[in-house]
């Protein structure tokens, strides 16, 4: 029966996530798309408009080009599997549904695992605007998760050290949060952190200066150009559960707090209460980080976002990390 438990709660809880993130996440680019018309002082699409695209899409007949093979098929389907297993380890104003020892390393792994099978499909179209495109994931990729990486492995091991459970699990950031250790370095290195956690939130869900791989005005899409059909509306449907991955990380390291504690609650509802005020949280990140940003900057070329992001956000991140570790070190 306990074994019946442990297999069937989680799989519940995470159908309920998938359900409620879906819905959630294409509200949030409804939202984001008529926040940028009025800042643009344009009236903008209807707020759920990016569901009506993506059952449209889902309806129409998915064309397949000649030069395409096996993998520019799986990849879709892949990558929208990748971002629902992801969503098992990602903290959303509660520990993950599968948190473990090192879970941390699943969620980095799951999250670049989104981005390969993008460029693999992109790859597999046979289409030179989509292997163009598939270049400039990589590049960018490969550029942003070195600085990230680096700042979220040095915020949790300083975190273990003031005693948690489950050691290098996304569940210490309910236990313990980077604004309670204290000390003066401390607090300068996790200011200097969140530069970097929201520049590399920037170019995850790629928007203003990161807008490189898709750049719709200057190779049609890019890694996207070759998809129509319900290829396209799963990858549509997969780019926006990762935007609201990718900030839920940010969120649950920087601003971790619920208010479940102050209605007395537990169990079930204090989760609800708690993802719901976490998808607030998101929604208010994602407006800073992404309509701003989107309707305040340009597009960088492909070598200045990769000098950017090594030059400034790795260097930005090696100093936040001695500044956070400097304690502990001395």
């Amino acid at each position: 029966m306990d074994v019946m438990a442990n297999i069937i709660y989680p799989v519940a809880g995470l159908i309920g996530l998938y359900a409620f993130v879906s819905l959630a996440s294409l509200v949030w680019e409804g939202i984001d798309r008529k926040l940028v018309a009025r800042m643009q002082r344009r009236v903008g699409p209807p707020l759920l408009q990016p569901l009506y695209d993506f059952f449209k899409l889902a309806s129409k007949e998915t064309i397949i080009p000649n030069t395409a093979n096996f993998m520019f098929r799986a990849a879709p389907v892949l990558a929208l599997a990748t971002a629902i297993a992801l969503l098992a380890y990602t903290p959303m104003g509660f520990a993950p549904l599968l948190a473990s020892k090192g879970d941390v390393i699943v969620f980095i792994y799951l999250l670049t695992l989104i981005g390969f099978f993008k460029i693999l499909g992109g790859i597999s179209s046979g289409s030179p605007y989509a292997k163009i495109g598939a270049a400039r994931e990589a590049a960018i990729m490969v550029s942003r998760e070195p600085a990230m990486m680096l700042a979220l492995f040095a915020i949790i091991w300083r975190l273990g050290k003031l005693g948690v459970n489950k050691p290098f699990s996304m569940e210490v950031f309910y236990q313990y949060n980077i604004w309670e250790i204290g000390t003066p370095l401390s607090l300068i290195g996790a200011v200097i952190l969140l530069y970097v956690f929201v520049i590399w939130l920037a170019s995850e869900i790629e928007v203003g200066y990161f807008n490189i791989p898709d750049a719709e005005e200057e190779i049609a899409e890019g890694l996207l150009a070759e998809y129509s059909g319900r290829y396209l509306a799963l990858l549509k449907l997969t780019k926006a559960l990762k935007t609201y991955i990718a900030a839920s990380l940010v969120v649950a390291i920087f601003f971790p707090w619920g208010i479940a504690d102050y209605f007395n609650l537990t169990g079930l509802p204090a989760n609800v209460v708690n993802l719901l005020f976490h998808t607030l949280k998101v929604f208010i990140l994602l407006f800073a980080v992404q309509s701003v940003f989107r309707a305040t900057t340009g597009r960088l070329k492909i070598t200045q976002a990769v000098d950017f992001l090594w030059k400034n956000v790795f260097l930005a991140s090696l100093i936040g990390t001695l500044l956070i570790a400097m304690e502990v070190i001395m």
